[in-house]
């Protein structure tokens, strides 16, 4: 349990540090663009973490699974 929970954390961490960057085409990063799409990039596009552009282009590929908050982040560029 404690390796699972570390492996979460861990890849929230790298999210983190790679989302504000990973959308610049298509995601300014902010804090509000990072926090609304932090939860959707780390279920449905972890494979792409931490390569930047892979989360971006990933989370823009499945506009119609994300989550509100994320699709009207992508929605404002």
């Amino acid at each position: 349990m404690a390796r699972i929970r570390n492996c979460l954390l861990a890849a929230a961490g790298l999210l983190a540090a790679a989302l504000p960057t990973a959308a610049s085409a298509q995601l300014e990063a902010t804090a509000e663009r990072r926090s609304a799409c932090m939860v959707d990039a780390l279920t449905l596009c972890s494979s792409a973490i931490p390569n930047k552009a892979r989360i971006a282009t990933c989370l823009a590929s499945k506009m119609d699974r994300l989550s509100p908050r994320c699709r009207a982040q992508f929605a404002k560029q």
